[in-house]
């Protein structure tokens, strides 16, 4: 309770700070989403043909890994300032269960196929399909969130 007050206290008392966690939330979003989005386009034989994507998730998921973490804590804090607005939204939850939904895809059925030697073309592209509509449900259910009650 502490914790939740002190945290609301700091981005509620202050113009800049709520804008200033929002701008960190949104920005590892765009980093994290975007990182695996490049896995995605050349699971979907979209782009950096050049590559493969074992390689492109190998050089992207650090960026990966550190956007979730920013994301991950600017939106406990953003959840924290304003936690009745965020407990009667309808959105909220079901953002909330597609962000579960894509972390577990993300770190196991899309990362072993994406690791994969010669997956089917078939399979790399459904993979990345499911991929990138979590993400974007994800996304605009973060838009939502802030539209809709």
């Amino acid at each position: 309770m502490f914790l939740q007050n002190a945290i609301a206290d700091l981005l509620n008392e202050a113009d800049w700070t709520f804008a200033l966690a929002e701008c960190v939330h949104i920005g590892g979003f765009a980093v994290g989403v975007g990182s695996i989005a490049l896995v995605d386009f050349r699971m979907l034989n979209l782009g950096l043909r050049h590559e493969t994507a074992a390689r492109i998730l190998k050089y992207t998921e650090p960026w990966t890994l550190i956007a979730l973490v920013f994301v991950v804590f600017s939106g406990a804090a953003l959840f924290l300032s304003q936690t009745e607005i965020y407990l009667v939204n309808q959105i909220f939850p079901i953002k909330m269960y597609l962000l579960v939904a894509a972390l577990i895809y993300n770190f196991t059925i899309h990362r072993k196929v994406a690791n994969m030697k010669d997956p089917s073309p078939v399979l790399s592209k459904l993979v990345a399909s499911v991929s990138l509509l979590l993400w974007v449900s994800i996304v605009f259910g973060g838009l939502f969130t802030g539209f809709l009650e």
